[in-house]
């Protein structure tokens, strides 16, 4: 917990805390950061205020922006299951491997910085589809430093694909990229814990939902460091093991984390197979996608499956009373959801109306089983609802 800071400074706090517009947000957070003393103890607490007015002036830059240009929007509506967002530096094949997974018409350049604006196409896979997204490429800071499209598009991603080149030194590239991505806030590495804070006039106090761990204190301590922040009422919720500067940093916003799987391009031109080996050991057990020539990918299929198992999420089809075979198209839903989840999903009057279900699935000792509204659903189970 931040120690030593002077009451005009807390001050300053409050008042970032009741700005309404961005702007105000950011002129607040500048004096309050040229109040508090700079020392050991404020570390965190300045680089969090660093990277909150860097996202406050990325804002108000957008906003600028959008105002002055009636022109196509650059951000990305979600689409599909899931978006996965291609990043990388130019010429490391992000074009090949969107071309390759879609049919998204893309013009695949040897020349740098051919991609100066977002393209997306979807991936079919059984069931369901899944959005991929080409951003921007990451520019090195000897060159003028990275695009903030691109860190925004990453940001809003559910998935990143990060691509490499293997000619370039590929296992010194992830490790700049992951360098450069986590300073963004965008964490790569799962982590142990989750806290989120949701403020709000109807919370009576501080009221602390403990799932989890606190490591290094207790609820007390908590509620110090929220009432240093201005913070009076709010719900905690605290899932798995976290620490106090876990958080503090919740206070400066959720971080987010970000599966990601590696697309390793140009391997046909490769000679030294050792750069592949040294990636493997660096990355550990992460998805690897090692693409042996422009075609030669892992199926979409297989990729999908990575895709909805990291993001926790199963496919289940549905099948009519009157149809012989299920449908097509799968309803994606979060994993441990149960048949009354799916009738919800599907439409409100099936949760009302609901009688019961049949499930066709080879982990059941018999197919279709009768099951009622509390039966957990796994990936790939076939579901009737039947209503009254």
């Amino acid at each position: 917990m931040p120690t030593n800071i002077p009451p005009e400074a807390q001050a300053k706090w409050e008042e970032y805390s009741k700005a309404k517009t961005p702007e105000e947000k950011l002129q607040k957070l500048k004096e309050f950061y040229s109040l508090i003393p700079k020392h050991k103890g404020t570390e965190k607490m300045e680089k969090f205020i660093k990277r909150r007015m860097s996202e406050l002036r990325e804002q108000i830059k957008k906003h600028k922006l959008n105002k002055k240009t009636k022109g196509p929007s650059l951000m990305v509506e979600k689409r599909g299951a899931a978006q996965l967002v291609l990043i990388g530096y130019t010429n490391s094949g992000r074009s090949t491997i969107l071309s390759a997974l879609t049919n998204a018409r893309v013009g695949i350049s040897p020349n740098p910085f051919s991609t100066l604006r977002p393209v997306e196409g979807m991936m079919e896979f059984r069931g369901a589809q899944i959005q991929v997204v080409e951003v921007p490429p990451i520019i090195p800071k000897a060159q003028g430093g990275p695009t903030n499209l691109s860190v925004t598009l990453a940001g809003n991603a559910d998935v990143l694909g990060i691509v490499l080149d293997s000619l370039d030194n590929p296992t010194w590239r992830f490790e700049e990229l992951v360098k450069f991505i986590e300073s963004k806030g965008i964490l790569l590495e799962r982590p142990r814990g989750k806290v989120r804070i949701k403020r709000s006039k109807a919370a009576p106090t501080i009221i602390i939902i403990n799932k989890g761990r606190i490591i290094d204190g207790n609820e007390k301590d908590i509620k110090g460091i929220l009432h240093f922040y201005g913070i009076e009422r709010a719900w905690i919720e605290i899932e798995g093991y976290v620490t106090l500067d876990d958080i503090e940093e919740a206070v400066f916003g959720e971080k987010k984390y970000k599966p990601f799987i590696i697309f390793l391009t140009k391997v046909d031109l490769l000679n030294d197979k050792a750069s592949i080996e040294n990636l493997k050991n660096k990355i550990g057990g992460k998805a690897l996608a090692i693409v042996t020539h422009p075609d030669g990918i892992p199926s979409r299929d297989e990729l999908g499956d990575i895709i909805l198992k990291e993001l926790g999420l199963i496919r289940i089809f549905t099948k009519s009373k009157n149809e012989k075979y299920p449908s097509e198209k799968a309803v994606i839903l979060p994993h441990g959801s149960t048949v009354i989840d799916l009738a919800k999903a599907i439409h409100k009057s099936f949760s009302e109306r609901f009688r019961y279900a049949k499930v066709w699935a080879r982990r059941l000792p018999y197919s279709p089983m009768k099951v009622g509204p509390d039966f957990i659903l796994e990936n790939m189970d076939t579901v009737e609802i039947v209503v009254r």
